[in-house]
């Protein structure tokens, strides 16, 4: 991401987070699946997307077999470890933001 200067702005809800989206048009969001202790189990989701100036983070946690906020499925291995499938937020994000030409990109790729 080139916003070595950017703001961030941790955003609380889904729907709000959708609807800077939606309003922002970005053109990519990336996303980090990361280890969150508290939660049961412990999986966590994190969703980014910037603009020329800021950085709009949106962070969800696992609880039970679904993330708390946007209700995507938590899926689990036959040793119990959680995860999940990266079509379905893929799937997701594009029907909530009613758009295929948006691009969906892991940290990981990005090099973080």
């Amino acid at each position: 991401m080139k916003n070595k200067g950017a703001k961030i702005v941790h955003v609380n809800t889904w729907e709000e987070f959708k609807k800077l989206a939606i309003d922002l048009h970005p053109e990519f969001m990336a996303y980090a699946v990361q280890n969150a202790p508290l939660s049961r189990p412990p999986l966590g989701l994190r969703l980014v997307f910037a603009t020329e100036s800021m950085q709009y983070i949106f962070l969800d946690f696992a609880e039970g077999s679904f993330f708390r906020r946007t209700k995507l499925p938590v899926h689990f291995r036959e040793n119990g470890e959680a995860y999940f499938e990266e079509e379905e937020l893929k799937n997701f994000i594009q029907a909530e933001l009613k758009r295929k030409d948006i691009s969906l990109v892991s940290f990981e790729v990005l090099g973080y």
